[in-house]
């Protein structure tokens, strides 16, 4: 029974150190400020990599220790946008064929979408998006997308946002299909401007890119690798081929045990088409991963020439609120669980002001381990076998005292 305890503690303690050493902690210090009230942290691809994008993990202390409540948002978030109206150029109607939109990037910013106010309506479109400097000579951007749920219960028009890769083109176009549908009213254009937060995606450069032609499978594999898991959200292809349409998709390697043995098998994590077309700029939803894969059908085609290949990380923010001339620190732990805090619910459109903030000195925690006492004898591994063995002399003992009772009643 005690051997059975034993077992079943050294087990406990043997899942505890190893839950432990899973664990992932770091620290950093947040810059002073000289306000009171909300602060903004732009979440980098550092601590963002630390957390494995697991914001539960995240906590803000102050000098005494003490958590102080934070929300994570996104750039995205319409309550911390305005609407800016952008002037239609061009609105042609081609009956059963195409319904074109057309405006002028006056600014010459760089935006990835473009919102269009559409008169309500049920009608499910497929859409293209081109690019041009000129008007004239036009680049594909992203093509038979489609747009649905074009009504509000509310209102008798709809903004609706049509995404496409980053630009700076002069001119973009949407072409939506009209040869299955009847044609949609657009009356306005504009892009949301964020008020406090940039929205520009990160560019990833830990990855290193190496290159394989398997020309017996026809296919061209790029491997990436980093010491570190990121988020990625775009890929973003730069091609010097003229002509190609070819077949991609993103895979990792995982591990599973058959029986006895390991096996190592591929899962798929997106597909998608290159196209000469197109510009070739790709959302994936779910690659968080230190090594990962791009594999491209080459069919009977020489390999593209590519140029580079681009891994993006949409910008997260923190929001909290701080006091001036306090210290705070933000730690990563892995083996917290999701807080639940009441700032989220005052972080709304009527916010004025947000003051940016950053972090210093952000490294990951060195563990101290503290000098073992000295055990008392019955607390030893000695004091223990004794007693195991004196059980065992006692249990024997018995044992021959029972069996010798039994002998001699059976000789009466």
């Amino acid at each position: 029974m005690k051997i059975q305890k034993i077992k079943k503690y050294s087990f406990f303690i043997t899942c505890l150190i190893a839950i432990s050493s899973f664990s992932q902690n770091y620290k950093g210090t947040l810059q002073k400020t000289t306000y009171n009230g909300l602060h903004t942290l732009n979440l980098n691809t550092e601590l963002r990599s630390a957390s494995n994008d697991n914001f539960s993990s995240l906590r803000i202390k102050d000098i005494n220790n003490n958590e102080v409540p934070y929300v994570i948002v996104s750039p995205s978030n319409k309550n911390f946008t305005v609407f800016n109206p952008i002037k239609i150029t061009s609105n042609k109607v081609i009956k059963d064929s195409i319904t074109s939109i057309e405006v002028k990037n006056k600014t010459k910013n760089t935006f990835e979408e473009l919102v269009l106010e559409i008169i309500n309506t049920k009608i499910t479109k497929t859409y293209s998006v081109l690019g041009s400097n000129d008007s004239k000579k036009w680049y594909g951007l992203v093509s038979n997308k489609t747009l649905s749920n074009i009504n509000s219960s509310n209102n008798t028009s709809v903004k609706k946002t049509i995404p496409f890769p980053l630009n700076n083109y002069t001119f973009i176009k949407v072409v939506f299909n009209d040869k299955n549908s009847l044609p949609i009213n657009v009356i306005g254009a504009g892009v949301y401007k964020n008020k406090f937060f940039k929205t520009s995606s990160t560019k990833l450069a830990k990855y290193k890119k190496e290159t394989v032609l398997l020309k017996e499978k026809k296919l061209t594999r790029i491997k990436f690798s980093a010491e570190e898991s990121h988020k990625i959200n775009t890929i973003s292809f730069k091609i010097n081929t003229e002509y190609f349409l070819r077949k991609a998709k993103v895979f990792v390697q995982r591990i599973h045990k058959v029986k006895k043995r390991e096996e190592i098998y591929t899962k798929t994590l997106s597909t998608f088409e290159l196209n000469a077309k197109n510009e070739n700029t790709f959302t994936i939803t779910n690659l968080n991963e230190k090594e990962f894969f791009i594999e491209i059908e080459n069919e009977d085609n020489p390999p593209l020439d590519i140029e580079h290949i681009q891994l993006l990380q949409k910008p997260k923010y923190l929001i909290s609120n701080l006091k001036k001339n306090e210290i705070y620190d933000l730690i990563i732990d892995t083996t917290l669980t999701k807080p639940k805090y009441d700032l989220g619910n005052f972080i709304s459109e009527n916010t004025k002001v947000i003051k940016e903030i950053a972090l210093s000195s952000f490294l990951k925690i060195k563990k101290t381990t503290e000098p073992i006492k000295a055990k008392s004898f019955w607390q030893t591994a000695i004091f223990m076998w004794i007693c195991i063995v004196i059980g065992g002399i006692l249990v024997v003992y018995f044992a021959l005292g029972l069996l010798k009772d039994v002998n001699s009643q059976e000789k009466k």
